[in-house]
């Protein structure tokens, strides 16, 4: 909760401060007797500012820096500074915990959409086509790679930095799932720090297997895309792509673009998933049936853990709501029903937390 207040605020300052700049910098002068002068405001720049691409990513990725430094380092220091009480352990609790971030910027002058990833949330855009029998259909670009123990450059990155010591194992890093985070202090404060918050703050003795943090960075990865009209982008946690593949959520996407008018895309009358009801075999949709150009393999893992087929269903009124009932069992209504009644702490065990974002360019 803390991060997503601080961090797109922390970015909107930078970014606003580096367009600022760019918009000073092509202000236009006055040449009087050989000298420039700057013609007295109000002015417009002389044309579009936009800083250039690179400028604009290292902006960003500044930002996400900052933040973690405060939530990680600026809090130890805060926390030392006072007695142990609850106001150190207040500022602790962010550090200690740990967080992904995916973050998009879009520059509405040149279209350039910049998507910044820390952790292992995902990213993927879906382009309409044409195809031979002029039915539309979606290509699918994912614009984001997990930073995870599955990402061969992170552990490359890592292990370099580390060598001689175990980073990955048995699909996880350093026991956990990413490779990049916001906060998890444990994986980033040293050693000597986290024996004194541990000898005199109730923090954990450091792990085992943290020998020379840090070991995480919150730095994230950027790519830049340029999005045309009619083009979809969807931004969700890892929630959401342990159930479906990038394929099945744009080629749903596509199905619900299909079953609704434009109105009713730009002005939904509602907001929270449909009730469920008996779906026919009619309304079922099969995998290979979903609108996309290429249907990679499905390694997904959630279908299979719960013993149950995939298949769709396209009856909510929300395209975020037919995401989340699709992956959460899809024509299968009394497995949706189900996994949505089980109660903590037994629901991690058999679904992990969905946010998403569904951007209609």
């Amino acid at each position: 909760m803390l991060l997503s207040l601080i961090l797109p605020t922390a970015v909107l300052g930078a970014l606003a401060d580096l367009y600022s700049k760019h918009a000073r910098l092509s202000l236009p002068t006055d040449v009087d007797d050989g000298e420039e002068h700057q013609v007295d405001l109000p002015l417009e720049p002389l044309g579009p500012v936009h800083p250039p691409p690179e400028e604009i990513d290292q902006t960003i990725k500044e930002a996400f820096l900052r933040v973690d430094d405060d939530i990680v380092h600026w809090a130890a220091e805060r926390a030392l500074a006072g007695p142990p009480d609850g106001r150190a352990q207040d500022l602790l609790a962010p550090a200690l915990s740990g967080s992904c971030a995916l973050l998009g910027f879009l520059d509405t002058e040149s279209r350039e959409l910049h998507m910044a990833l820390t952790g292992d949330s995902r990213a993927v855009l879906g382009r309409p086509v044409v195809d031979a029998q002029g039915k539309r259909r979606w290509k699918v670009h994912e614009l984001t790679q997990d930073q995870n123990a599955h990402n061969e450059r992170e552990m490359a990155r890592m292990e370099g930095e580390h060598p001689g010591e175990t980073i990955g194992a048995n699909g996880r890093v350093m026991g956990w799932g990413m490779a990049r985070a916001f906060g998890d202090a444990a994986y980033k404060w040293s050693r000597e720090l986290q024996k004194r918050l541990f000898e005199d703050y109730l923090c954990d003795y450091p792990r085992s297997n943290v020998k020379t943090p840090p070991y995480f960075t919150a730095e994230p990865e950027i790519t830049t895309t340029q999005v045309r009209p009619g083009d979809v982008l969807v931004m969700a946690s890892d929630g959401l792509w342990d159930c479906l593949t990038n394929e099945e959520v744009v080629g749903l996407v596509g199905l619900w673009l299909e079953k609704h008018s434009e109105s009713e895309v730009h002005h939904p009358q509602h907001e929270i998933v449909s009730s469920a009801h008996e779906s026919t075999q009619k309304d079922v949709i099969e995998r290979d049936d979903l609108p996309v150009v290429d249907m990679k393999a499905d390694h997904t893992k959630m279908y299979p853990w719960w013993h149950a087929q995939k298949r769709f269903i396209n009856v909510d009124d929300t395209v975020t709501a037919h995401l989340a009932r699709n992956a959460l069992g899809g024509a299968n209504v009394n497995l949706t029903s189900a996994l949505l009644h089980i109660a903590p702490p037994r629901t991690r065990r058999y679904r992990d937390d969905i946010s998403m974002i569904v951007v209609l360019f």
